[in-house]
């Protein structure tokens, strides 16, 4: 071929390509190979309304149109704070500021928001009980119907009486007594309160059922803790539980041991010392530095009152107890525990601690309120469920041997506690032998 011939087929080629390229980037497509529209899309939804600020009880209407001008109010679908309402009116009921919206075609509209006042009309005074007990504080309040709290501009009086001189009444007598407040030209309808004789109220002591042993160097801090308690208040009452060996050639040899498992297992002991107060609440580590833990377990009061009155006839010894049950009692179920407890036993313990000295054996350490014997079930002796009622005295007598362990009768002690349903303590008492005590009542 000749060089003319392969020449003319070179300058065809480029421009057949040169055209296919001006062709493929012609102004009449775009990028993708669609052709643009020049038309407006659907992609607004404007909302509005009648009234943006109303009082409660009107009505207001909505309306919704496109980006494109159509009025689409009767196709969208409407919600108020969230709500969806029928159609496009509302009746607010309640104050407040209230955000709606609109959904049409999966296209979510503008916010507005409707501020809704209530005129005021009314005021309401109230308290949290209309029953009180001599002596309690009844606070009262003043709302306005359209929820505002006008308490503190507001007057309280007591019908036929005087004005009270804040929202807080102390209750003084029994009977029915009757209250209006007043606000500006605002009066309430009048309020009534009951007021009943105070209920039956004991002192409440505490309950430390101390886990612990003569082998055990770190129980020591305890003993130190409940040293500092007794420093500090007389309604504490402790019982030494001594765990460990009976074989005196053990480590853990424990002469004063007691047979416990069943409260271990109660509380899910998981070793020792273990302190624990109302026999449910363990006590927080390190003792000596939270004795107001069982300090504030006295502030009371309790529901439920004991009174113990132990004696001793030569080796028997005869025990009354009492149970009163106030006016608040409220639990399903009431049992009575009874302890004999013994002071006075001197006997090496071991000890980790600074405390008593900080020897590793602290000599002939003197162990008191220690467990000898349980007589009653030591999760407690179920109460009769019909002796539960205000101001009923529950009453049982324990005539029996003195524990064999016991070697001074006279250092011996009379624990006895109430439980619930929850085996908390509810009420603890402690009695000498030869003592008659009676209810601590407040």
């Amino acid at each position: 071929m000749s060089f003319v011939k392969y020449l003319s087929v070179y300058i065809i080629s480029i421009l057949s390509i040169s055209a296919v390229f001006l062709n493929s980037c012609s102004s009449d497509d775009n990028a993708n190979g669609e052709s643009p529209s020049n038309e407006p899309v659907l992609d607004t939804i404007l909302i509005s309304s009648d009234f943006s600020s109303i009082e409660a009880g009107n009505i207001v209407t909505f309306s919704a149109v496109t980006n494109l001008g159509t009025d689409v109010t009767d196709e969208v679908v409407f919600s108020v704070g969230g709500t969806i309402i029928s159609g496009n009116t509302y009746v607010f009921q309640q104050q407040g500021s209230f955000v709606v919206t609109a959904i049409y075609n999966n296209i979510t509209s503008n916010s507005i928001v409707i501020n809704v006042t209530v005129l005021l009309t009314s005021i309401n005074l109230s308290s949290n009980s209309q029953s009180y007990f001599l002596g309690d504080l009844v606070e009262f309040s003043v709302i306005g119907n359209d929820g505002n709290d006008l308490t503190d501009q507001s007057t309280i009086s007591i019908v036929g009486d005087s004005d009270l001189s804040s929202n807080i009444y102390a209750t003084s007598a029994e009977g029915m007594f009757s209250f209006v407040a007043t606000y500006q030209d605002f009066t309430s309808a009048v309020y009534d309160i009951n007021v009943l004789p105070a209920p039956t109220r004991f002192n409440q002591n505490v309950l430390i059922e101390d886990y612990t042993g003569t082998w055990c160097g770190y129980c020591p801090r305890v003993s130190h803790a409940i040293d500092l308690v007794n420093q500090q208040t007389s309604e504490a009452v402790v019982v030494a539980i001594h765990r460990g060996s009976t074989d005196p050639n053990s480590s853990s040899y424990d002469p004063y041991n007691f047979s416990a498992g069943s409260l271990e297992d109660l509380i899910n002991l998981q070793g020792y010392p273990t302190a624990m107060l109302n026999r449910t609440t363990e006590w927080n580590y390190p003792e000596p530095n939270n004795v107001n833990q069982v300090i504030d377990l006295t502030s009371g009061p309790a529901d439920v009152g004991l009174a113990l009155s132990p004696s001793l006839d030569g080796f028997e010894m005869s025990i009354d107890v009492k149970v009163k049950f106030g006016g608040q009692f409220s639990d399903s179920e009431a049992n009575l525990v009874l302890y004999v407890l013994e002071d006075g036993l001197f006997f090496d313990q071991t000890n980790y601690t600074s405390y008593y000295g900080g020897s590793s054996v602290i000599s002939n350490f003197e162990h008191n309120h220690v467990l000898r014997a349980s007589l009653s079930n030591l999760r407690g002796d179920l109460i009769p469920e019909d002796q539960y009622s205000e101001d009923n005295v529950y009453q049982v007598n324990y005539t029996m041997a003195i524990p064999s362990n016991i070697s001074v009768n006279e250092n011996m002690t009379l624990v006895a506690f109430v439980t619930n349903e929850f085996n908390a303590a509810l009420n603890v008492r402690v009695a000498n032998f030869g003592e008659t005590q009676i209810f601590e009542e407040l």
